[in-house]
Order: structure tokens, then sequence, then C-alpha cells
């Protein structure tokens, strides 16, 4: 099972940090908006309680917290329960798959993308947002772990980890950009930027199948 008890725990207090940080979830809103390409049917993975799936058009979401879905499913989200490493659709159900900050909490990566692309259409898109673990927030994160009530058990990476999993998993990186600069939530500027090269803490790649 995924690492999702502590959303199930604390689902309110993770839907309520949107709001306390409604900065920083616009400007993450707007990286993802920028990149994210024309699609018919969409699957978030991890979908939480709809934040990103909702503003963003996609209809239907993966989730395994009972709690974080019914609210997902108030933002008019159809919420299936599952996790990454086991979706439950058909092949080729999708012509994009998006996953948001969902990589660091899943139990399998190699399998997640496995699955991603076993429901992908053969034209269809991945698109990966995450926090870069060598950008200065990503070192705070991973030096603070112990700290943290949702990044406790979490597994963070690298953009370097990412592209070399998106090419082990026959996917071809099509555009990356990053977001949100700085060492801190307190001290984040929202400023956004194609490419991956500048040290932004959150990054938004978009691969297709081969």
């Amino acid at each position: 099972m995924p690492k999702s008890e502590i959303f199930e725990k604390l689902y309110s207090d993770y839907d309520r940090w949107f709001d306390e940080h409604d900065a920083i979830y616009r400007c993450e809103l707007e990286a993802l908006r920028q990149i994210l390409p024309p699609f018919t049917k969409g699957l978030e993975v991890g979908v939480g309680t709809g934040r990103f799936a909702a503003p963003l058009g996609i209809q239907v979401g993966v989730e395994p917290s009972p709690k974080m879905a019914a609210i997902a499913r108030k933002r008019g989200i159809e919420v299936v329960p599952g996790v990454a490493e086991a979706l439950p659709f058909a092949d080729k159900s999708f012509d994009l798959v998006l996953m948001v900050t969902t990589i660091c909490f899943v139990d399998d990566i190699d399998k997640s993308f496995e699955e991603a692309k076993r429901v992908l259409s053969d034209d269809g898109h991945l698109v990966i947002a995450f926090v870069d673990r060598d950008s200065p927030l990503g070192r705070f994160y991973e030096a603070h772990k112990d700290e943290s009530r949702f990044y406790k058990e979490a597994t963070f990476y690298s953009k370097k980890d990412i592209f070399k999993l998106l090419k082990r998993h026959g996917f071809i990186l099509k555009r990356c950009n990053e977001a949100l600069f700085g060492e801190s939530l307190e001290a984040l500027r929202c400023e956004i930027y194609e490419g991956c090269k500048k040290g932004g803490a959150f990054l938004t790649l978009i691969a297709r199948k081969k």
C-alpha cells in the first residue's frame, strides 16, 4: 500500500494547506497550465482532494484515501479507489496522465511508470510535477523530513532521477518548466521558467510514449 495513511488521518489539514499557501498553489497551477497539452480524457494519479484535477479540467482521479477522495468528488472529480502501481483501468484508456507531488509517496516508482504508460493511448502524454530534491527547497525538505507530518515517509527525487526513469520506461521527454524559487516556504518566489536549469523547486515535465 502507498504511504496514504497520514493523508487519510490529516486530510483536512492537507486540503487547508492550499488555502493557507494560496500564492504557492496558484503558482503551481500556472506552471502546470503552461505545460499541459490538449487532451480529451485525463486521469490524475493520486488526485488527493482534487485541488489540481478540478481547475485543470481533468475528469477522473485515482486515490487510495477515502476521505481525500470524498472531497475530490465534491469538486466534481470521478474518483476511483486505487494506487499508482495497479491502476484500475483498461489499456490505453486516457490520453493524459497527471501526477502532481505523487511520485514521492508511491511504494514502487517503476511500477507506477509502467502503469501510467499502460493506460495511456499511443499518442498520450504523461505530466509529472514534483519537488526537485536538488533544489534549495528540496534540500531543505530532505534535511527536515522527520519534522514534517506529510513528508516524513516521502522519497524525494532529482530531475536526473526522473529523466532516467522516463527513458527506462519508454517515454520521450518533450518539455520541462520550473517554478518556485527560494530555500523555504516563507521565502518562495513565484517565478516560472521554461527549461530545468535555474534551480526551481517545483518541476513539471511532459513526456509522450515512444
